[in-house]
C-alpha cells in the first residue's frame, strides 16, 4: 500500500512545526563508497509524444538528476541544495497547513564535489568505456525525485551513474530550469495508476535513449564529448516506482535487472513475470503472503530473485526522510510518532542497508560479481531478514 502524502504531510508537520526554528543548515553524513559526487538537473523534451495529463497539447517534457561518481583526489568539495528553492517551498506551504514554519527543506543539503579542471576528458572516457554503470531510479507516486537524492548519491559513491527521473502530473510537483512548474494530477484510482504506469515506463525509455546522445550528457557533464552506454542498465524505484522498474524491464531490452522497494506491482508483468533479476525489499510486516501482488509475480519471476524484509522499518523510511528526521532530531523529541511513520530503525542506519543491498545487487546484475549478502542472513546487518531465497 503507497503512503497517503496527506496523511504524511500531516504527521511530519506537526512533528516538525516544533523542531524547525531551532535548526540551521543540516548536511546528509558521508556515502559509504570511495567515491564522491557530482551532481546536476536537466530537462528532457520528448517531442515524438504528447503529454497525456497536459491540459493543452505539448510535448511531455521530464526533469532528470545525474550523480557520477569522482575520485576524492579529483574533487573539490562543495554543499549543493537538498531541493530547489521553488520545490522546497512548494513543499514548505504543504506542511504548512498543519503549522510547519518555512525552511524544512531548504535547510538540507548534500556534501558534493565540483571536478577539478580537466576531470571531465578523463570521465568521460571511463563512461564510454563502461567503467560506471548506469542506474535508474523512479520515486513513489506523489513524491518528487528529490527526497531520494541521499540514497542516489549513497549508490553513486560506490562506483555507479545514477539518474532519478521525475514523472510530471505525478511528482507533488516539478520544477524546471526556467522556474516553470508541473503540479501532480488527482491519481487515485488503480485505473489511473495503471494509466500512470504505462506512462512512467515510456518515461524510463525515452530517458534511457536521451541519456545515449551526446548533446544531452554535455548538458549534465559540460566537456564530455560521448553519450553513456546504455545497452546494460539497472533500475530501481521506490513504491509504485518499484512497479515502474518491474514493468519497464518487460518492454525494454536495455533494463537487465531491477528493484523494488516497497511498493505493490502492477501492469502486465504480474501475470508474464520476468526472466531478468529482480530484488524485492519491504517495510517489515509486507512479505509475499500480505501483498497479493507479490504472490502473485513471484512464481512467474524465472530469473534470479530475493526477497528482502528491513526489520523496524515503514514505507517512509525508503524515502530519505527517515535520515533527515534524525538529523534534526525528531526522533529523540518525539520518539512515538517519527516511529509510527518512518519506522524505529536509526534513519542512516536504514539508508545505509538499502544503499548496501541495492549496491551488492547491481554489482551482481552489471559486473557479476556474488555476494554472500544477497544468499544468507548477514551479521553486519541483522536488520535483514531474507526470504525466497
Amino acid at each position: 500500500m503507497m503512503l497517503n502524502p496527506s496523511a504524511k504531510h500531516l504527521m511530519l508537520a506537526t512533528l516538525f512545526s516544533q523542531l524547525l526554528p531551532s535548526i540551521g543548515a543540516v548536511s546528509f553524513p558521508a556515502t559509504i563508497g570511495p567515491y564522491n559526487t557530482s551532481i546536476a538537473a536537466t530537462q528532457l523534451v520528448d517531442h515524438h509524444r504528447l503529454d497525456p495529463y497536459a491540459p493543452t497539447p505539448q510535448p511531455r517534457t521530464l526533469m532528470i538528476s545525474l550523480f557520477h561518481p569522482v575520485p576524492p583526489a579529483a574533487c573539490r568539495p562543495s554543499l549543493t541544495p537538498y531541493m530547489d528553492h521553488i520545490t522546497a517551498t512548494f513543499e514548505d506551504k504543504e506542511y504548512a497547513r498543519a503549522g510547519i514554519p518555512a525552511g524544512a527543506f531548504e535547510s538540507l543539503t548534500l556534501q558534493t564535489c565540483k571536478p577539478h579542471e580537466g576531470l571531465n576528458s578523463t570521465w568521460g572516457r571511463q563512461a564510454k568505456g563502461s567503467k560506471y554503470p548506469l542506474v535508474l531510479f523512479s520515486p513513489g507516486l506523489g513524491n518528487t525525485r528529490l527526497l531520494h537524492s541521499a540514497l542516489a548519491k549513497q549508490l553513486s559513491s560506490t562506483g555507479y551513474i545514477v539518474v532519478t527521473i521525475d514523472h510530471p502530473y505525478d511528482a507533488g510537483i516539478v520544477t524546471f530550469p526556467d522556474n516553470a512548474t508541473i503540479l501532480a494530477a488527482n491519481i487515485t484510482t488503480d485505473t489511473q495508476i495503471l494509466d500512470d504506469l504505462n506512462v512512467r515506463v515510456r518515461d524510463v525509455s525515452f530517458v534511457l535513449d536521451q541519456l545515449h546522445r551526446p548533446s544531452i550528457i554535455s548538458r549534465l557533464i559540460p566537456g564530455l564529448t560521448c553519450g553513456l552506454d546504455t545497452s546494460k542498465v539497472g533500475i530501481f524505484g521506490h513504491s509504485l516506482g518499484g512497479a515502474t522498474a518491474a514493468e519497464a524491464m518487460l518492454s525494454d531490452s536495455r533494463l537487465i535487472g531491477g528493484i523494488n522497494l516497497d511498493g505493490t506491482f502492477f501492469g502486465s508483468v504480474i501475470n508474464r513475470g520476468l526472466d531478468k533479476p529482480l530484488m524485492i525489499m519491504a517495510h517489515e510486516g509486507k512479505n509475499l503472503s500480505t501483498d497479493a501482488s507479490w504472490g502473485a509475480l513471484w512464481p512467474n519471476l524465472k530469473g534470479f530473485k530475493r526477497e528482502f524484509m528491513l526489520n523496524g522499518s515503514k514505507h517512509g523510511t525508503f524515502t530519505d526522510l527517515a535520515e533527515a528526521a534524525d538529523l534534526i532530531g525528531l526522533r529523540e523529541e518525539f520518539p512515538t510518532q517519527a516511529a509510527a511513520l518512518l519506522g524505529s530503525i536509526d534513519g542512516g542506519k536504514a539508508l545505509q542497508i538499502i544503499a548496501t543491498y541495492t549496491s551488492k545487487f547491481f554489482d551482481f546484475v552489471s559486473k557479476g560479481k556474488e555476494s554472500e549478502l544477497l544468499d544468507k542472513l548477514s551479521m553486519e546487518f541483522p536488520e535483514v531478514t531474507t526470504g525466497g531465497i
